[in-house]
């Protein structure tokens, strides 16, 4: 099955992000790197749509190939790193490129998803920007740093942080582990602030469906509550419609807590 430009893979072949981006390596030819959301696929990142043009670095090529995106910035040997057989860019090069290439808010969705796969710190993607002033696309990779968060466990959990941020809260935490008054663990939530004991938790269509889910649900928010946290909990048709009463109630939950919102 043709994928590229004389790039065939085998009938039946999963054509996700990481399959594409060797794709794009194997028809672009020498010298390609695998960069930005594509080399982030093949570090593990999670939620890369298969469907984004695959993106590779590359050397004294001119023109472009129709279903890939050919980027000629300036990388060192440094910034290269062999998987399997293929040059890909290290997660500290992917993140300094998804940050310059991609537009927030998905740039943010992406860079949380590489830090989370590869634990690559990013302050250190910043330290890496700053020795590069002038390099085009600093300033959005900066933006994206500065909301960037490897505890978010999915798209919907960045993008509600976002929102939260965006709307002037203070920045939340994520992945927070809750213990009560014993020391016995209680949950881990999504994301919060703990000065104030308030939580949000994203909740996918599952919750909704599965019998089982929904009553330890009831049995986890219980604990919480003895716990003396107070959890707002979102879902994806507030996220999609009403987005200012998801703020609202956070605020609202916040400020009852003793928060300066």
């Amino acid at each position: 099955m043709r994928v590229l430009r004389d790039t065939y893979v085998g009938s039946g072949t999963i054509l996700d992000a990481r399959t594409m981006a060797v794709a794009a390596s194997i028809c672009v030819g020498h010298g390609a790197v695998i960069a930005g959301v594509s080399a982030a696929a093949v570090h593990g990142a999670k939620w890369i749509d298969p469907g984004i043009p695959p993106s590779v670095l590359a050397n004294g090529r001119s023109h472009q190939l129709p279903g890939l995106r050919i980027h000629h910035d300036a990388f060192d040997i440094d910034d290269v790193t062999i998987i399997q057989g293929f040059a890909v860019s290290t997660p500290v090069r992917t993140g300094f490129d998804i940050g310059r290439w991609v537009p927030t808010p998905l740039s943010v969705v992406f860079l949380d998803s590489l830090l989370a796969a590869t634990g690559v710190d990013g302050e250190a993607i910043r330290e890496y920007a700053l020795q590069r002033p002038g390099t085009r696309g600093i300033r959005r990779l900066i933006e994206a740093l500065d909301l960037a968060d490897g505890g978010s466990a999915s798209p919907q959990e960045t993008r509600t942080r976002l929102l939260l941020v965006e709307a002037g809260l203070p920045q939340p935490e994520t992945q927070i582990v809750i213990r009560d008054s014993s020391g016995r663990f209680v949950a881990r939530i999504d994301l919060g602030w703990r000065r104030w004991q308030v939580g949000v938790e994203y909740e996918g269509v599952h919750h909704w469906l599965d019998e089982r889910q929904r009553t330890r649900d009831i049995e986890r928010f219980e604990d919480l509550d003895r716990a003396e946290w107070r959890v707002v909990r979102v879902n994806s048709e507030q996220m999609r419609l009403r987005t200012h009463e998801v703020v609202a109630r956070v605020r609202a939950t916040l400020r009852a807590a003793g928060a300066p919102v």
